[in-house]
């Protein structure tokens, strides 16, 4: 039988192909594996459809389009080295890596994940389920996609790929097109999420960045010693304003849409329903959630085995909350009302607030009193939730560990050695991290009795 190109035509890179060598026929074989279009079911963006309507895409679709960019990347990287350098092997299991890294979100991945820590810490658990594990599981365990990969690319390259996904940083130039400051990953989902929520934030020139890029011998160093050298993506000097903007552009998408005010607030209302779900199917009433013991949100929690887990997506949560507002539970039929007809909680900038009257010492005084006024009882009559998200807009590395791969590498000028982006550019060096602090009130007194803190505070 003749083997064909397998092509997909995606929003943001027009066609993605599949050719028709045997690596790739198995990835696209891969794509087709229960587990993969489980992705489909998966928004990339949680509820910030609820913010931006046409934020509906997948994890699938960005799971492509990862893939998509590190084999530019990886193209680049051999034409750089040339193919007598250029490791294929360790290339194809970045390209499956990259393919493949999303797995293991479950239903709206943050919220999710916040609701069962609680749940865990409850119980006097230790929370390690994250996303990542869960996609080193799927990959590694009896599963459609870990057979399909294994055929496809072979055993020890399924088990490297899942090796990969749980490594904190980069070790070499291929995993650093998976996983640093300046990967496939980031490169694909900035320009996603800009383009299907219509922002302007987040804009910058990703053709430019890799016309520019160059592979280069990173050194490590302790107390002025050279030990290893390992070489790494770096960018030529000619990119140093794209590199800026993406470093910009990465921080302001964070603040403008993920951090969105209305997206963290139903994230913490669906928090708060999941964990009080966990609490009562835990304690053998599971009937008063208004989900039946067969339903795959309490068979999770009442088991949490990785068939169950990958029972669960976005379309799951939202097909029970009809189900959740017949529920005897009052706290669960009440949210899972306001979710499911937008009436979210309205937030309190605290920090906001107090950003020209006394700054972080404000904050931090708001803090103590909310902290009093619930032990007193203050907002025993009306539910709150606080809100922390906190963005570094660039981590800082030292040479002295294999992290200096996950910095954003660039020339100071033309041929000449490179440096730390944040050692170049004021603009970079300038930022700082930010953590917003809001509080979310559940109706119009609740929020009269915060300005009232925040009027005490000063």
């Amino acid at each position: 039988m003749d083997v064909k190109p397998q092509r997909v035509r995606d929003p943001l890179h027009d066609l993605i192909e599949f050719s028709t060598s045997p690596f790739e026929q198995g990835l696209w074989h891969a794509i087709n594996a229960a587990e993969f279009q489980r992705l489909r079911r998966v928004k990339q963006l949680g509820f910030s459809e609820l913010v931006y309507p046409g934020a509906t895409h997948t994890r699938l679709a960005h799971s492509l389009g990862v893939f998509h960019t590190a084999r530019h990347l990886a193209n680049h990287v051999r034409r750089l080295l040339g193919q007598s350098a250029f490791d294929e092997d360790r290339c194809e299991i970045a390209l499956a890596a990259a393919l493949v890294h999303d797995l293991g979100h479950g239903p709206f991945s943050h919220a999710f994940e916040v609701a069962m820590e609680k749940i865990a810490t409850a119980r006097g658990a230790k929370f390690e389920k994250r996303h990542e594990i869960w996609t080193a599981d799927i990959i590694l365990g009896n599963t459609d996609i870990g057979a399909r990969l294994e055929r496809g690319i072979g055993k020890e390259n399924r088990e490297a790929v899942a090796i990969l996904l749980l490594q904190e940083t980069p070790t070499d130039l291929y995993s650093g097109i998976v996983s640093s400051q300046f990967d496939a990953d980031r490169l694909d989902y900035l320009r996603r999420d800009r383009l299907m929520t219509g922002v302007s934030h987040g804009s910058f020139d990703y053709s430019w960045l890799l016309a520019n890029l160059e592979v280069d011998s990173v050194a490590f160093a302790t107390d002025g010693e050279n030990y290893a050298t390992v070489d790494s993506l770096i960018l030529g000097n000619k990119a140093f304003q794209a590199a800026e903007a993406y470093v910009l552009g990465l921080f302001h998408m964070y603040f403008a849409v993920y951090y969105h005010k209305a997206t963290r607030s139903a994230e913490k209302i669906l928090s708060a329903i999941l964990v009080r779900i966990g609490q009562l199917v835990l304690n053998g009433k599971s009937s008063a959630t208004g989900l039946e013991k067969s339903h795959p949100l309490v068979r999770f929690l009442s088991d949490a085995s990785l068939g169950n887990y990958l029972a669960l997506d976005d379309t799951v949560i939202w097909g029970s909350l009809p189900m959740m507002m017949q529920a005897d539970d009052n706290h669960i039929k009440e949210l899972s009302s306001r979710l499911l007809r937008r009436d979210l909680y309205k937030a309190f900038d605290v920090a906001e607030h107090f950003k020209s009257r006394g700054g972080a010492a404000s904050v931090a005084k708001f803090r103590a009193a909310l902290a009093e006024a619930n032990k007193s009882g203050a907002f025993e009559e009306f539910e709150i939730f606080e809100d922390s998200p906190a963005r570094d807009p660039y981590k800082r590395r030292g040479y002295d560990s294999p992290d200096a791969l996950s910095k954003v590498l660039i020339r100071g000028s033309a041929g000449g050695p490179y440096q730390d982006l944040s050692e170049l550019s004021e603009v970079v060096s300038a930022l700082q991290k930010r953590t917003a602090y809001r509080v979310y009130a559940s109706n119009a007194d609740a929020m009269t009795k915060l300005t009232e803190i925040a009027k005490g505070v000063g």
